[in-house]
């Protein structure tokens, strides 16, 4: 897959992005067809400052000391599935749920931590690469220790993969590798 880097934004210029993926409770999940994906540079839950790594620990930009440090960012992965349509969200660390009457299905999957890991290990399972059309399944499996009273307690996740190729919910012209997906190509005429 290649990423445009003038497009990057396309999905909040065009009026925003899907509603983050979230997990509930433990046995919530969440599943659909891969339709994109981009890095980002993460940031700090309450303030949406950048982090950055700093001897291995992630630091606000504001407690930054050194000019060097900044060439550390911690990045995540934001991924575009394809679900059915549910009709809520949740919403902050308490998970309230929130109406979403013109659902259609999509999210955006925040891949970082421990998810980050459960994809890992999805992929390696499956001898497979992050390709569209794929089909992924999360689960929230488990809880860690909640260290922090401020912060939900750290999630643990199962993800299965799905190549594109073995996707029932993948529409066939999607998988179908055109002989020419140039539209300005010189084409027989329809007549």
């Amino acid at each position: 897959m290649t990423n445009d880097p003038f497009s990057l934004d396309a999905n909040s210029f065009l009026g925003g992005a899907a509603p983050a993926a979230k997990w509930p409770t433990v046995g919530y999940v969440v599943e659909g067809t891969v339709l994109d994906w981009r890095m980002n540079h993460q940031t700090d839950y309450e303030t949406s400052e950048p982090l950055y790594w700093v001897a291995k620990r992630m630091v606000k930009k504001s407690a930054i000391t050194e000019p060097t440090d900044l060439l550390n960012p911690v990045m995540q992965l934001i991924m575009n599935i394809q679900g059915k349509p549910t009709g809520e969200t949740w919403e902050g660390l308490q998970n309230v749920r929130k109406a979403l009457p013109n659902d259609d299905g999509a999210r955006a999957v925040y891949i970082k931590g421990a998810l980050q890991a459960a994809f890992k290990s999805a992929l390696r399972l499956a001898q497979a690469k992050l390709e569209p059309g794929a089909y992924v399944r999360i689960e929230r499996i488990a809880d860690g220790v909640q260290s922090d009273r401020k912060k939900q307690a750290p999630h643990e996740y199962k993800v299965l993969w799905t190549p594109a190729a073995q996707n029932p919910h993948t529409a066939a012209s999607f998988l179908d590798e055109a002989e020419d997906d140039n539209p300005f190509a010189v084409k027989d005429a329809p007549f």
